[in-house]
């Protein structure tokens, strides 16, 4: 390539970085907006309560103009962090795989651990909007649980660690 060639090329290549530079980059997979894609429907900024049950222990935490309070059961220091962090794991953290119906026609539920669940969340917005949700068994990699929505009929397989998250809200197990 001559001389002219090479101003030409490197005029060329200044340009299209310029152009990347000014213009954000270049758009494409995995460069989309974050939208969450749990199984929260209720914004987790106007969750105002939540009700945590495992086996016979209860906790109840309400939000007020301060942050969050424990109404019900023992708690342990910096639970508010934890429990803001839970709650965006169930808003954002979405399910693996969701079972359906006709999957799990003839199939007895407690196999999933969800009859009776192994915990059990409830949120309720600063509306009527309620979400509750229960948690049963790992599966058999241990790396995520079933889980089953008060109103639906489908199990859902979350990440083991979003209901990690609610059971260390009070030492559970």
């Amino acid at each position: 390539m001559n001389r002219f060639g090479w101003i030409a090329a490197a005029i060329l290549a200044t340009a299209f970085l310029a152009a990347l530079a000014f213009t954000g980059g270049r758009g494409g997979p995995g460069l989309a907006p974050f939208t969450p894609a749990g199984l929260l429907t209720i914004p987790a900024e106007q969750v105002r309560e939540v009700e945590v049950t495992s086996g016979d222990r209860r906790w109840y935490f309400v939000r007020g103009e301060s942050g969050w309070r424990a109404e019900r059961g023992t708690v342990t220091a910096g639970f508010e962090g934890r429990l803001e962090g839970a709650v965006t794991l169930l808003r954002n953290s979405g399910p693996e795989r969701i079972l359906t119906d006709a999957e799990l026609a003839g199939v007895d539920v407690a196999q999933f651990g969800l009859d009776p669940p192994r915990s059990r969340v409830i949120l309720r917005g600063s509306g009527a909007d309620s979400f509750a949700i229960s948690f049963g068994a790992a599966n058999l990699l241990g790396l995520s649980r079933y889980a089953r929505l008060d109103d639906k009929r489908e199990i859902a397989l979350l990440p083991g660690f979003v209901p990690e998250a609610w059971e260390q809200l009070g030492g559970a197990p």
